[in-house]
């Protein structure tokens, strides 16, 4: 098979229901990481999310003999990943977290002090981002970056989130304002680094 691109989400579902595991594998590679960055809405733990994601993959496999009831793959996966963390949160109350530290190379030269210097300064404006998307308020967050990281239809958008393709809409405007505030904001404050 070639790459993940050239197939519909539909032809690969009826080819894992055949019982093809490459088209398996290019669905993997399509939304695994995907699913697991959406998953992070629903629970913090990455290392859970990715494994439950991962799980998600071989029930599908196991039981591609029902695929071919499945009216929109791209919306039923995310539902589906949806629903198995949202169970974990419910029987789960409390997680631990696992922090991930970074080790830094204690031996600079003129060309990695540079290195770092452009490091930290795509840090800080990852920081800011990731702000600003903490402001956002939940399920306006998750349309919007369904919708312009994931690149989602506000119909999927809309089964996912059970809710109509009107609210996604919504949802996203009241992201998009979010936004606009907090970048005016972060400008005047002189905090705004050519994100």
């Amino acid at each position: 098979m070639a790459s993940s691109d050239c197939f519909s989400d539909d032809y690969l579902f009826q080819q894992i229901q055949n019982g093809r595991y490459e088209a398996m594998e290019l669905f993997f590679k399509r939304y695994y990481t995907s699913l697991c960055r959406f998953g992070m809405s629903y629970e913090s733990n990455s290392c859970l999310v990715e494994e439950k994601v991962a799980d998600i993959f071989i029930q599908l496999w196991t039981n591609r003999n029902i695929l071919d009831t499945i009216k929109n793959p791209k919306s039923y996966i995310y539902v589906i990943v949806k629903n198995s963390l949202k169970k974990i949160r419910k029987s789960e109350p409390f997680h631990q977290q696992i922090e991930e530290t970074k080790t830094i190379n204690s031996i600079f030269s003129p060309s990695r002090e540079q290195e770092i210097i452009e490091n930290e300064q795509k840090e800080m404006n990852t920081n800011l981002i990731r702000e600003i998307l903490d402001i956002i308020p939940k399920k306006s967050r998750q349309a919007f970056e369904l919708s312009r990281i994931d690149g989602l239809k506000y119909k999927e958008i809309a089964e996912i989130q059970n809710v109509t393709p009107k609210t996604v809409e919504n949802h996203i405007a009241i992201a998009l304002k979010y936004i606009s505030r907090a970048l005016e904001s972060y400008k005047k404050r002189g905090l705004l680094n050519s994100i």
